[in-house]
């Protein structure tokens, strides 16, 4: 069974501000749209709704958007089967028995909000998952209904011209909530909602937690300036001052920025709002209560309120305030504390982050011995290579004794300019034929060298030594085999 509610929101609060968002929303549910409310959470939108559809004056039907709800939940559902059963027994000797089974259909909220033309207002309705809401497409659109098939009842239903949606939604940021298909957001005039200025703060919290009005006006300063500091102004504060004047007016405690009482409160209900860390959200609001104090913000928020009000206030708050001195005193040492606590965390956190980058560095150097030791270890060979190079570096010692003695001290003339072309070539002549005898007799005496055994041993440079074995190699005194140069002359 379906419950029908007639709209009135308790003590609704308009200020200027309110009345020109619900004259707009109003103009556009008179002319038969459906009117969609959007912003940040604690900002009023879903008793901004309730009141609009107070002011249509036509029952209610209320849903709340979810996750698990299935499009059966707006429209309706199979409920059950009426049995009827039939016994004919009007000639006594035959007996006819007829069995008729048929399912029952319950009409969910939708289809009655549609049928009999009540205003719907669907609660945070991106909370449900897009395809549920694609039920609304051709009711706000062509204005009927589309219900599952079924043999004992017509599958459309006929909007009534009286039928009216109102809508509410979260920013899609918020968690748990889904896109929105463009089709439904094109057949809705979206309003955004945002923060209420002060004045309608204050008069929220005066009309709906009867404090005062000078209470009032520091509670919504004092939340707004927190949420400023801690970066937190995409939400709405309205639920926390809401929370702060009602407790304060339920137990009577005074709210001044120096009374303890209202300092526990402000820590409880604000300190939750921040997504800071907790002893940096508490240094500021520490030093944010310090501030009211000292800059008499609670003295101004009675100076803008009745003057005999502020006086009552005044006679009141005077035994809590009556040595402000000594509660600065004690408040900035608190603050100091925290600051040094803070300071003992900090330093805290980076002693370990420098042990956790020590800790690392030892895994990583163990991790390239352990590789470097992977890589090693398949080598047989290694002392096998080690010992063919002391063998090697032994063969160069003894070729560098035996060699000694051929190395040739004799100085070659260079050409100079006196001298004629032909004496310049018999020169050049006659130093490479001292170099080709160098040579050969080096490798009859080794038996075969190297290149750089020959270079070493004569003390040739690398082209020079290149060219005289190329000259004796297409000579055939010289022969290349396996890298080693061998004299062919006897």
């Amino acid at each position: 069974m379906t419950t029908v509610l007639r709209a009135s929101p308790r003590r609704f609060v308009s200020t200027p501000a309110i009345e020109r968002v619900a004259n707009r929303a109003l103009r556009y549910l008179q002319s038969g749209y459906s009117v969609h409310l959007r912003g940040p959470a604690g900002t009023g939108k879903t008793t901004l709704a309730l009141h609009l559809a107070d002011m249509l004056a036509r029952p209610l039907m209320l849903i709340f958007g979810d996750d698990e709800f299935k499009t059966s939940d707006l429209i309706g559902n199979q409920s059950g089967y009426t049995r009827k059963r039939v016994v004919d027994n009007y000639i006594h000797s035959v007996v006819k028995v007829e069995d008729e089974l048929r399912q029952n259909w319950a009409d969910s909220r939708l289809t009655l909000a549609c049928r009999d033309g009540f205003t719907l207002v669907y609660d945070e309705f991106n909370r449900s998952r897009p395809e549920v809401n694609n039920v609304l497409l051709s009711a706000l659109e062509e204005k009927l209904l589309v219900l599952p098939p079924s043999n004992s009842r017509s599958e459309y239903v006929r909007v009534s011209p009286h039928f009216r949606a109102i809508f509410t939604s979260n920013p899609e940021e918020y968690c748990g909530v889904h896109a929105t298909q463009d089709a439904l957001m094109d057949r809705l005039v979206t309003i955004n909602i945002p923060e209420p200025d002060e004045l309608t703060q204050q008069e929220i919290l005066v009309q709906k937690t009867e404090i005062d009005r000078a209470s009032a006006l520091l509670i919504v300063r004092l939340v707004k300036e927190f949420r400023v500091r801690t970066g937190n102004e995409k939400s709405s504060g309205l639920r926390s001052c809401l929370m702060l004047g009602k407790v304060c007016h339920d137990h009577e405690i005074l709210a001044t920025p120096g009374n303890a009482d209202f300092r526990d409160l402000c820590f409880d209900i604000l300190l939750s709002r921040s997504s800071l860390p907790v002893a940096e959200t508490t240094k500021i609001l520490w030093e944010l209560l310090n501030e009211a104090i000292s800059l008499g913000l609670f003295e101004a928020a009675l100076n803008e309120s009745e003057p005999s009000q502020a006086a009552c206030v005044m006679a009141m708050v005077s035994a809590d305030v009556a040595k402000p001195e000594a509660t600065i005193a004690q408040a900035e040492a608190i603050t100091e504390a925290l600051v040094a606590l803070v300071e003992e965390v900090a330093l805290a956190e980076e002693v370990a982050l420098a042990e956790e980058v020590a800790l690392a560095e030892e895994v990583a150097l163990a991790e390239e011995v352990a590789l470097a030791e992977e890589v090693i270890a398949p080598i047989p060979q290694a002392e096998a290579i080690t010992q063919a190079l002391a063998a090697l570096a032994e063969d160069v010692a003894l070729v560098e004794t035996v060699v000694a003695p051929l190395t040739l001290t004799t100085e070659i003339a260079l050409p100079t300019a006196s001298m004629s072309p032909l004496s310049v070539d018999a020169v050049m002549q006659e130093e490479v034929t001292s170099y080709e005898q160098a040579i050969i007799a080096y490798l009859k005496q080794v038996n075969g060298a190297r290149l750089s055994q020959i270079e070493h041993a004569l003390e040739l440079d690398r082209f020079r030594t290149v060219d005289i074995l190329r000259f004796l190699q297409d000579k055939g005194s010289v022969m290349l085999r396996d890298r080693l140069y061998l004299c062919t002359e006897g």
